[in-house]
């Protein structure tokens, strides 16, 4: 028997070159559309500010959208719906569906970073930032189409928590800009309509409509109301921002608006004690706010601030915290809360009261030294009197 041909294999192996070969440049082109897709969406981010002046209009296309992407991947995307055998029309009606709905992924998820990102208050004491990174990493998985084909739209129940986040994030901002509705209002409105809406997306209209199906979902929208409730602190109330906070103490000045901003006041400089907090929000301010005073961990007083509409598109609210509310022991660290009423977070300032024995002045200027006495000078003896002249005896007269 003759030896077999050690080039026997070559043909096969040569057949398959151009194929693989042609997936690497189409991987390659994917991941180059990734990065175009990805700095487009931080455009999107940079502008997204100057969108809100448009609210309505931009609700109306969030509305076809979220219609359009629940039809397709309901019925369209997904291995549910893929069949052994698809014809080329059928499986290039899904790849367009499939790189629709990635791209108003992408420009709902950058839509919203800015947006909560500007409203979190970036503090270890408030943890309402938690909200504006998850939004980003939902954004930039929606440019990475290889991740978001093959991992996350391969997942129905990942493909819906992505949906939910996106609709939960979207009618929490929309709402309070379009309708007028207060922060906590639409934040319960938003926890409401998120689980049923996964629900629809995970599993068949049968099997949500059925007994036990309505029940799940009750319990899961009942779960989120209460954990949107209690944990409302935890969400940033966008699009409301506080771009500047301030403490300052002393007699109100002629066209103050802000106190002046101080971080360290000294025991025996509280009179006039007052904080300050400049809000903005897209077509004003829908809710109002309140300051609590803590020192030292322990709340102070909860005062219901002014509002001050004097400095040029946002309102500063200004609350004084009068002598009598003082602890009897002022020194230490203090905080200037501004809550919304409905209990979400805005932004806090520290400062902080020293004794009059403190090393630094809140200014930094060392104390003048004391003034040294100059030595008197020493007495100077005042001149004796010259002693009056004696007369000189008279030549005697002559004979």
């Amino acid at each position: 028997m003759p030896p077999a041909d050690p080039r026997a294999d070559e043909p096969a192996a040569d057949s398959t070159a151009p194929r693989s070969r042609i997936r690497r440049l189409l991987r390659h082109a994917w991941w180059l559309h990734s990065a175009f897709a990805l700095s487009f969406g931080i455009g999107a981010m940079v502008f997204a500010r100057a969108g809100l002046a448009y609210a309505d209009k931009v609700l109306i296309a969030l509305i076809g959208s979220w219609l359009l992407m629940f039809v397709a991947l309901r019925f369209i995307v997904g291995p549910a719906n893929r069949r052994p055998e698809e014809g080329l029309a059928r499986k290039g009606v899904r790849i367009a569906t499939n790189y629709i709905i990635k791209q108003f992924y992408q420009q709902m998820f950058f839509f919203l970073v800015p947006i909560y990102a500007s409203s979190a208050s970036w503090s270890l004491v408030g943890f309402n930032w938690w909200l504006p990174p998850l939004l980003l990493v939902c954004a930039v998985l929606s440019t990475m189409d290889l991740v978001f084909d093959n991992v996350i739209m391969e997942r129905r129940f990942l493909a819906s928590l992505m949906y939910g986040l996106a609709m939960f994030g979207v009618i929490n901002v929309v709402l309070p800009l379009v309708v007028g509705m207060s922060h906590w209002q639409a934040l319960l409105v938003a926890a409401g309509c998120t689980p049923g809406a996964v629900a629809l997306l995970s599993f068949s209209a049968r099997t949500v409509m059925s007994p036990q199906g309505v029940i799940v979902t009750l319990l899961a929208t009942g779960g989120l109301l209460a954990a949107a409730w209690y944990g409302r602190a935890l969400i940033p109330p966008a699009p409301l921002a506080m771009p500047e906070t301030t403490v300052g103490h002393g007699t109100l000045g002629s066209y103050e608006c802000l106190p002046a901003s101080k971080h360290v006041l000294p025991i025996h400089q509280l009179d006039g004690l007052r904080c300050g907090s400049l809000l903005v929000e897209p077509g004003g301010v829908k809710e109002d706010v309140v300051h609590i005073w803590r020192h030292r961990g322990h709340v102070v007083a909860r005062l219901t601030p002014a509002k001050l509409a004097c400095d040029g598109v946002g309102i500063v609210f200004r609350s004084e915290l009068k002598p009598q509310q003082l602890p009897a022991d002022p020194r230490g660290k203090w905080q200037c809360i501004t809550e919304t009423l409905g209990g979400q977070l805005v932004g806090l300032r520290r400062f902080e009261i020293v004794g009059d024995g403190a090393t630094t002045s809140p200014e930094g200027a060392s104390p003048s030294p004391s003034p040294v006495p100059s030595p008197s000078p020493s007495p100077v003896p005042s001149p004796s009197p010259s002693p009056s002249p004696v007369p000189s005896p008279s030549p005697p007269a002559g004979p």
